[in-house]
């Protein structure tokens, strides 16, 4: 398994260049994956303290998992095998990318599944809501503010696995609609796990993660996340050109706190994404230019123009 020939480099040429064209090959080839990514799983878990040298072995592991999904694709398209087998390898290395950060192993992945649910054999599924969610996000974010290509996908993804009126779809075009008018207030309150149409994110805190569920919410959790850390950069932008002073005061009156922390997108429950204090925050941006303390007056900030 570890030597076997690509077939987009073998042209059948190499010993054993068609043997991935081979559908019990593919299968045992998906389970020698599965082995390196249960690898990575163990050895690489995530970790604040991790060292330079980790994370370079880390990252490497990493690609080598998704190179090899890639040579698995390549079997499956040039023996044009079409069930569930091929679905979930598609939507695996889908999930991998998106966590894995890797934007191209993404780009050739979902093109690939809008086009299965176009197939007559593809039965509407709720399973399949997940994967239309990493792909649309994805999508939002990389864009980003554009939406463009994101509008056309969702316009493309037959009603029957999107349903009109269904949770998923109604927050994804909320979400997007709330983009668009920068309404960062709203796109906070959205983006927290009660307002996510996902499962519980409790499943996603044990490692190793295996199954294709778990996968696709901590994908969905990531891009989310992603997307979040976006908006607050275009937030701030808007904020340091509206305004010539921040009051960051405990003032029940004025609230303006909370509606700081808000609109930054400061406070989140997404596993994995840590709360940032509002003051650390501030000092942070203090350091790069951005704000200075008004003197004589606590919790008061000078906003610097952005040039």
């Amino acid at each position: 398994m570890e030597h076997i020939a690509s077939v987009s480099r073998s042209s059948g040429l190499e010993k054993d260049g068609d043997a991935l064209k081979n559908f019990d090959v593919q299968d045992e080839y998906r389970g020698f994956i599965q082995e390196k990514l249960d690898d990575i799983w163990a050895k690489y878990p995530r970790s604040p303290t991790e060292s330079e040298t980790q994370t370079r072995q880390h990252i490497d592991a990493q690609e080598n998992v998704l190179i090899l999904f890639r040579k698995l694709r390549e079997g499956i398209i040039s023996s044009k095998r079409v069930d569930q087998f091929t679905l979930e390898v598609y939507e695996t290395s889908l999930y991998l990318a998106v966590l894995f950060d890797s934007p191209r192993h993404i780009t050739p992945i979902i093109p690939a599944l809008m086009t299965y649910f176009h197939l007559p054999s593809t039965e509407p599924d709720g399973d399949y809501v997940e994967t239309l969610l990493v792909c649309l996000l994805y999508q939002l974010l990389t864009a980003y503010p554009s939406q463009r290509e994101f509008r056309a996908s969702l316009a493309s993804v037959p009603t029957a696995f999107f349903v009109d009126g269904s949770l998923a779809r109604v927050w994804i075009t909320s979400l997007a609609g709330c983009i668009r008018a920068r309404n960062y207030s709203k796109i906070d309150k959205l983006t927290q796990i009660a307002a996510l149409p996902v499962g519980d994110a409790t499943t996603l805190t044990a490692l190793p993660q295996r199954s294709n569920r778990e996968l696709s919410r901590k994908a969905v959790y990531h891009l989310v996340s992603s997307l979040r850390n976006k908006t607050r950069e275009m937030a701030w932008t808007v904020m340091r050109s509206a305004y010539r002073e921040l009051s960051c005061q405990l003032d029940p009156q004025l609230n303006t706190r909370a509606w700081l922390e808000r609109s930054l997108g400061l406070v989140s429950d997404i596993p994995a994404e840590c709360h940032i204090d509002l003051d650390e925050w501030l000092d942070r941006e203090s350091n790069l230019g951005h704000v200075r303390r008004k003197d004589g007056i606590e919790g008061r900030w000078i906003v610097c123009k952005p040039r």
